[in-house]
């Protein structure tokens, strides 16, 4: 027996709501990825596949569109690495470093730095270290990023380009 959506009310509902468990068909149905992959944890209602048009519009939407706004401010967030140092001397170290573990890749490693200093109002990233690690499984070598930087609110207009 083939499940009706609640949406558009056609025959072949194969999916299901994440929130409301409502049976959609595939043209109804929001599909999600890995949009909030860069949260240090993902509230449960964030976490499904597959919402309904009226679940996704009352809890995802939102949210969806402040991670974006979110993940914009990162991609403008400033770094330099450690042997740069010379250029931002003057600048306060007063926070607490932040570090960002196994990444498979070094400019997502750097991303998810810059999207943690945004999420606390940072615009900048000073001392940024990026280490690798070779990880061998089977005959298979890969490269693992860690990285860390110390997060800074500078004027842009101040820093100087040596």
């Amino acid at each position: 027996m083939s499940q009706i959506c609640m949406t558009c009310r056609k025959p072949k509902a194969n999916y299901q709501c994440g929130l409301c468990e409502d049976p959609l068909c595939k043209a109804c149905a929001q599909f999600l990825n890995d949009e909030f992959s860069f949260l240090k944890k993902i509230p449960e209602e964030l976490s499904h596949k597959i919402y309904c048009p009226v679940c996704f519009d009352d809890k995802v939407a939102a949210p969806l569109a402040d991670y974006n706004a979110l993940m914009d401010e990162a991609r403008e967030v400033i770094f330099f690495r450690k042997d740069q140092s010379k250029l931002t001397g003057h600048i306060k170290r007063k926070e607490d470093p932040i570090s960002i573990e196994d990444c498979e890749d070094e400019q997502e490693s750097i991303l998810r730095l810059a999207f943690m200093a945004a999420q606390d109002k940072f615009n900048c990233l000073l001392d940024l270290r990026i280490s690798t690690k070779k990880v061998v499984v089977g005959s298979h070598k890969k490269l693992i990023f860690s990285a860390s930087a110390i997060p800074a609110t500078v004027d842009p207009s101040k820093i100087r380009d040596d």
